[in-house]
C-alpha cells in the first residue's frame, strides 16, 4: 500500500519513482506532503469547475464532469511548475504567488456564489423585477400604439363602409348609357357629266346609311362590390387587434422569461459585490473563504521554500545534472582536442 501511494504521488507530482524508491524517508514524506496538497487543491477546484460549468455555462451533468476533470488537470500542471523546480527559483515562486492570489479570489467568489445562492437570488429577483417593469412598460406602450393604430383604421373603414351602404341604399341602381349602331343599305342620285358631249345625266349609286340608337339601362350600383373588400379588411384588423390584446395579457410572462434567462456569472458578481459592500457578515465570510483558498493554494509553494525543505531526492537530481554537465563538457573538450 505504501509503495502504491508513493507511485501515485510520483505520478501526480512528476517525480521519478525509480529515484524516489532509492531515496530516504524524508523524500517519501515530501512526496506524500505534495500529493496531499495537490489532492486537496484539485478536489476543491474540481468542485468549483463542476459548479461553474453546471450553473453558468449550463452544461449537463456529463459536460460539467468533463469541465471538472479539465480544471483538475490544469491545477496539477500548475502545481508541477513549482514541485519540479530544481533548486530555488524565486521568479517561479513569485509567479506562483500571483497565480495563487488570482485563484483564491476566483475560487472564493464562485464558492460564495454557491453558499449565498438564496441571498443572491433574492437580490437578483429585485433587480429582475425592476428590469421587468421597465421593459414591460416599453412593450405595453408599443402594443397600445399598435392597438390604437388598428382602432383608427377600423374606424376609418367603418365610416367608409357606412357611406357606401348609405349610397347603395339611396341609389341601388344607376343608369348606364349604351348605343346601338345600325347600317341601312340605300341609293342616292349623282350627276354625271359626259366627257364627249358635255351632257349631264343623273345616275343612282349604292350606299350604306348608318344610324345610331342611344338607350340607357338600370344596373346594380358597382360600389356594392367594394363592401366585401372593406369587410375583409375589417376582419383582418379585428384579428390583428385580438392578437395584440392576447400579447398584452401574456407580455409579463414573456418579459419575465426573457429577463430570467439573461442571468450570468458577471451579473451575479455584480449582485455579490452589492451584498459584500452592504453586509459586513457577508464580507467576513467571503474573506474567510478567500484566505482559506489563498493558504491552500500556497501549500506547495511553502513546501518548496526554506533551507530545510531540500531532500536527498532533490540533491540526487542536482547531482545527476552536474554529472551530466561535466560529462558533456569533457566530451566537448575531447572533440576540440
Amino acid at each position: 500500500m505504501k509503495n502504491w501511494w508513493i507511485k501515485f504521488g510520483c505520478f501526480l507530482t512528476g517525480y521519478n519513482y525509480e529515484i524516489m524508491r532509492n531515496s530516504s524517508e524524508a523524500s517519501s514524506k515530501a512526496v506524500k506532503k505534495f500529493t496531499s496538497a495537490i489532492l486537496i487543491v484539485s478536489l476543491i477546484w474540481g468542485f468549483i469547475g463542476y459548479s461553474f460549468c453546471n450553473r453558468y455555462i449550463h452544461l449537463n451533468q456529463f459536460g460539467s464532469i468533463i469541465g471538472a476533470v479539465i480544471m483538475v488537470f490544469i491545477i496539477i500542471q500548475i502545481e508541477r511548475q513549482i514541485i519540479l523546480n530544481v533548486g530555488k527559483n524565486k521568479f517561479s515562486l513569485t509567479f506562483r504567488f500571483g497565480i495563487a492570489l488570482i485563484m483564491a479570489i476566483l475560487g472564493s467568489l464562485i464558492i460564495d456564489q454557491i453558499i449565498f445562492k438564496e441571498d443572491i437570488e433574492i437580490a437578483q429577483s429585485e433587480k429582475i423585477n425592476a428590469r421587468i417593469e421597465q421593459n414591460l412598460e416599453a412593450k405595453i406602450s408599443m402594443i397600445n400604439d399598435e392597438i390604437s393604430r388598428l382602432d383608427t383604421l377600423i374606424v376609418e373603414k367603418n365610416v367608409e363602409r357606412n357611406l357606401l351602404l348609405k349610397e347603395i341604399t339611396t341609389r341601388p341602381t344607376i343608369k348606364m348609357p349604351s348605343n346601338k349602331v345600325k347600317r341601312i343599305p340605300g341609293k342616292f342620285n349623282k350627276s354625271v357629266v359626259d366627257k364627249v358631249t358635255g351632257e349631264i345625266s343623273i345616275v343612282q349609286k349604292d350606299t350604306m346609311y348608318i344610324e345610331t340608337e342611344y338607350t340607357s339601362s338600370s344596373v346594380p350600383n358597382p360600389k356594392g362590390d367594394l363592401i366585401p373588400i372593406i369587410e375583409n379588411d375589417l376582419n383582418e384588423f379585428a384579428t390583428m387587434r385580438s392578437d395584440f390584446i392576447a400579447q398584452k395579457l401574456q407580455v409579463r410572462k414573456i418579459v419575465e422569461k426573457e429577463e430570467k434567462g439573461k442571468i450570468g456569472f458577471l451579473d451575479e458578481l455584480d449582485t455579490m459585490y452589492v451584498l459584500l459592500s452592504s453586509n459586513k457578515v457577508s464580507l467576513f465570510v467571503w474573506l474567510l473563504w478567500f484566505f482559506f483558498f489563498m493558504f491552500i493554494e500556497l501549500f506547495v509553494v511553502t513546501g518548496k521554500l526554506g533551507s530545510n525543505n531540500e531532500t536527498d531526492y532533490d540533491i540526487t537530481i542536482l547531482h545527476q545534472r552536474d554529472v551530466r554537465i561535466k560529462a558533456i563538457e569533457q566530451l566537448s573538450k575531447k572533440n576540440r582536442d
